[in-house]
């Protein structure tokens, strides 16, 4: 995929958001095979390191910056060691982000404060951070999720956090175009994450008795491509819209799911 602008990103530096393991990690790898230089960030030091190894297996510079995304100070003292550490920022993927298991109406006020924090409040205060440094035809990608657009999802207050980011999406694209700076949302479906043997084992195997790997098994069923996504397939569509034929797209969500959710 983009093999015509295989290091498109050279010379630019990306920071990516909740890049420890899982899709955060995906996304990194795969901007860093277009050549930016990437800033990892994790609230797990051990994790980071790991991955600082990997990323700079293609060539590139790696730094990390351990930050709690739903803090502002640690938000604004992790956009200035970025730039501190690399010189720029062209890049901001906020990928950060937590979910819990308590259903509706059963969600404790602590549980619903710290989604809200860290998906809504910290994405937000992140775009403000980056955007005083983002250059013309810097960019802004949010992950995003399913759960904000149609609600699919066990916690109401996930949706909800993940609603509010694709919202805010569209208003500080408005108010970033005339800086040359485009910011868009990815929306994924259901990928191969350790969340996903969380759920698997936590409402699958102890609360409905299924063998492992069932629970999984029946939610891959009901997408139309017939599987699980790949935290890669997450990364392409962040590399393409960091790329050169995306400048023209501003404010968008992007839904990868499968056919899962089809807005």
């Amino acid at each position: 995929m983009l093999q015509i602008y295989s290091t498109f990103l050279k010379g630019k530096v990306a920071l990516v958001t909740g890049s420890g393991q899982g899709n955060g990690l995906a996304i990194a790898h795969e901007l860093a095979k277009c050549g930016a230089d990437i800033v990892l960030n994790d609230i797990n030091p051990e994790s980071l390191q790991q991955a600082r190894r990997e990323v700079e297996g293609h060539g590139v510079r790696a730094a990390v910056s351990v930050a709690d995304c739903a803090q502002v100070t640690q938000i604004n003292a992790l956009v200035h060691s970025a730039i501190e550490q690399m010189g720029r920022l062209d890049v901001l993927v906020n990928n950060a982000g937590v979910i819990k298991l308590s259903a509706f109406p059963n969600v404790p006020e602590a549980e619903y404060d710290s989604i809200m924090n860290l998906n809504a409040r910290g994405a937000f205060f992140l775009m403000q951070a980056a955007a005083q440094h983002l250059p013309h035809g810097g960019r802004i990608i949010n992950i995003a999720s399913v759960a904000g657009v149609d609600g699919r999802t066990l916690s109401a207050p996930y949706a909800a956090s993940k609603a509010a980011l694709i919202a805010m999406t569209k208003t500080v694209a408005r108010a970033l175009a005339p800086k040359g700076v485009t910011v868009n949302a990815i929306a994924p479906g259901m990928f191969d994450t350790p969340f996903v043997a969380l759920l698997d084992e936590k409402l699958g195997v102890q609360q409905q008795g299924l063998p492992p790997g069932e629970f999984t098994r029946r939610r891959a069923a009901d997408i139309p491509l017939g599987r699980l996504g790949h935290p890669e397939e997450i990364g392409r569509v962040a590399a393409f819209l960091a790329s050169p034929a995306a400048d023209y797209i501003t404010g968008e969500t992007i839904i990868i799911s499968g056919g899962w959710v089809i807005d």
